[in-house]
């Protein structure tokens, strides 16, 4: 939605198909909407098709992720189906894979999954004519694919920009609040952020915790967890979890942070929409060097990586900060440029238009080649 609306502001046609329901999105009203009916995946890819051919594109952006539209476990053949029609309708396939597949298992089921899922991978490599990840590190894992070799060009890095907009921060001075924009996803550890805060409170009476965003509807095991977890906390009466909110009101209350924490296991990295939320707004950002983690990110200059993936290691990261206004000053305008230069919709825009205008197909030379022998 993001990215179509940023190309319509640039006066270029885009619509966005998605599985039924689909609607516009009031953060982008001008962006055309239209949702595909269907039961299971294939049917899916075949009336998206079928949309897509009744109308004048001349690219295709499928966003891939191995579980779309319902595949579950398992993978689909889907999405290479889908790309395979659109090629054979003459539209340039443009493939962005936000992730890869799932991690090998020794479950039986989950070994069949996750091998399916790479078989649905290779099998979709090969049919773009250009192809994104979002990350340094998923496009070594291409390279190294033995289907790399059909690639048509090398996978680019193609940072994810903001869900929510950045809204600048606004620090008061003397305050101490901490925060984060997440789900209770696989990887991100709110237990963490828990105990770094028991931490910085006795240090800051004052300090307060601001979970942001959706963690889930009532009787989910994660959100049960971490209730349960705050109910034992010395501090959970200074913890406030949001709710679901607009994204204009996610990044008013990403702005208000004084410390942003980003707990994910894999450290800081480019396929996060979160994540620059709070970098575009100027909230100095404490994470962690993980697998995933770009040179993008340079520690004390805009980003400050704690020692370990530890609560006490965050809470010792966010205490220096806190004690530091020059560094808190440094992390903040570090984060903006960082933001300006590489996360933002304007540089994902225009990064994708120029790979685009370099992919020009090359005529058939096959004829004159006969003509002339």
């Amino acid at each position: 939605m993001r990215l179509a609306a940023e190309l319509a502001r640039r006066g270029h046609e885009a619509m966005v198909f998605s599985r039924e329901p689909a609607t516009t999105n009031p953060e982008a009203s001008n962006v055309r909407v239209r949702g595909v009916p269907g039961r299971t995946p294939l049917s899916i890819a075949l009336r998206a098709a079928r949309e897509i051919d009744g109308r004048s594109f001349s690219h295709a952006i499928l966003e891939y992720t191995p579980q779309m539209w319902g595949a579950r476990r398992f993978g689909s053949p889907a999405l290479p189906l889908l790309a395979a029609l659109l090629r054979r309708r003459g539209l340039r396939v443009v493939v962005i894979m936000h992730e890869l597949a799932t991690p090998w298992c020794v479950r039986p089921d989950l070994a069949v999954g996750a091998a399916m899922m790479r078989a649905q991978f290779h099998a979709l490599l090969p049919l773009s004519h250009l192809l994104f990840v979002t990350t340094e590190s998923a496009r070594e894992v291409i390279l190294r694919s033995p289907a790399a070799r059909f690639l048509a060009h090398p996978p680019r890095v193609m940072p994810i920009a903001p869900n929510a907009l950045p809204t600048p921060a606004a620090p008061v001075p003397g305050r101490h609040r901490l925060g984060l924009f997440s789900t209770l996803a696989v990887g991100k550890s709110f237990d963490l952020v828990i105990a770094a805060f028991e931490e910085i409170a006795t240090r800051y009476p004052d300090a307060e915790l601001v979970l942001i965003g959706d963690l889930g509807s009532p009787g989910n095991p994660r959100l049960t967890a971490l209730q349960s977890r705050m109910a034992r906390s010395p501090v959970g009466s200074r913890i406030q979890v949001t709710g679901k909110l607009a994204l204009g009101d996610v990044a008013a209350a990403v702005g208000s942070l004084d410390a942003y924490l980003f707990p994910m296991n894999t450290g800081a990295n480019t396929r996060s929409g979160t994540l620059p939320v709070a970098l575009g707004s100027g909230v100095p950002v404490i994470a962690v060097r993980g697998a995933e983690t770009d040179p993008l990110f340079e520690h004390r200059r805009n980003i400050l990586f704690a020692d370990a993936f530890t609560g006490p290691a965050f809470a010792r990261a966010a205490l220096e900060l806190f004690g530091d206004r020059t560094l808190a000053g440094r992390l903040s305008e570090g984060g903006r440029a960082l933001y300006r230069e590489a996360l933002s919709w304007e540089r994902t825009a225009t990064m994708l238009l120029e790979a685009i205008d370099r992919d020009q197909p090359q005529p058939d030379r096959s004829f004159e080649a006969r003509a002339i022998s």
